[in-house]
């Protein structure tokens, strides 16, 4: 098992998984465009997980990797693009938080806000990597079977 072509082949696919999340969690931030959200989130889950299958097709492909490979690829790639994200929407929610309190907000919602965060991060951690497992998986063996 070739683990630094596993990260090369992950990195686009994170990349783009990071960058949609960045985009989504700014719109989001924005209070006339977090409207928007609402309409694209079935786009945007369908553009992720599209994003996941490539990651472990082109690991096929492009990199020479087995199912094996492309699974991984796909794992790592759903891995990061979480974990930035779920970070980036934290900090994004913090920085709320911190806004309402020192507007005379309610500091105990603030905490269970925080906590609630934290807890949020680790099913999207879990959540994003399961799914970039299997979609990684769903798309190695569409291009093992294009051999």
């Amino acid at each position: 098992m070739d683990f630094k072509k596993i990260i090369n082949a992950a990195m686009i696919p994170a990349g783009i998984l990071i960058a949609i999340s960045v985009g989504s969690t700014v719109i989001g931030a924005i209070p006339v465009l977090s409207v928007l959200l609402c309409c694209l989130g079935l786009p945007i889950l369908i553009v992720n997980a599209a994003v996941l299958g490539w990651a472990g097709y082109e690991a096929v492909k492009k990199h020479g990797l087995d199912l094996v490979g492309g699974v991984l690829t796909g794992g790592l790639a759903g891995f990061a693009g979480a974990l930035v994200g779920g970070i980036i929407s934290f900090v994004f929610g913090m920085i709320g938080f911190g806004a309402d309190v020192a507007m005379g907000g309610d500091v105990g919602n603030a905490a269970l806000g925080g906590a609630g965060g934290v807890f949020v991060i680790i099913i999207g951690i879990a959540t994003g990597t399961v799914l970039g497992l299997i979609l990684g998986a769903i798309g190695a063996f569409v291009a093992g079977m294009k051999k």
